[in-house]
């Protein structure tokens, strides 16, 4: 079955681009989801999922990264280019067998990252919207 639900992100911090600190803002939830997005190695960017306790460190020459974390699983790597200027295109693979592949779009006004998951096996993909709602900035 779909489920259609709509989560609403706000970019809590950062200005432009992907980088920046991105906090659910969505009465629907019970918990605080926070997509922190920091530079990483020269042109590469940190994401940093605090309630998912991984992050991914990439750079964009395709070569893999191992997850980092508590909970980021044994065998983990992450790899990444870029499609253009606003889109980017990641690989995990657990143990070398990727596992899921996913494109993260960031609109061009910058107030709107689409991140399209496709899980190994899975035909529908997970698409998570993230908005960033000017009224809602501040500076941590």
């Amino acid at each position: 079955s779909t489920i259609n639900m709509k989560y609403v992100y706000s970019r809590v911090a950062g200005t432009s681009g992907f980088a920046g600190i991105w906090e659910s803002t969505s009465a629907t939830l019970n918990s605080v989801y926070v997509v922190k997005v920091e530079p990483y190695e020269g042109g590469g960017l940190s994401f940093i999922t605090s309630s998912q306790g991984v992050t991914r460190n990439l750079t964009f020459d395709g070569k893999a990264h191992r997850l980092m974390g508590p909970t980021a699983p044994a065998g983990a790597t992450s790899s990444a280019r870029r499609v253009n200027e606003r889109t980017l295109e990641i690989t995990t693979r657990i143990n070398g067998k990727v596992t899921a592949t996913q494109e993260d779009t960031l609109s061009s006004d910058g107030k709107n990252l689409t991140v399209t998951i496709h899980a190994a096996g899975r035909t529908a993909p997970n698409i998570l919207v993230f908005e960033r709602l000017q009224s809602n900035v501040r500076s941590r």
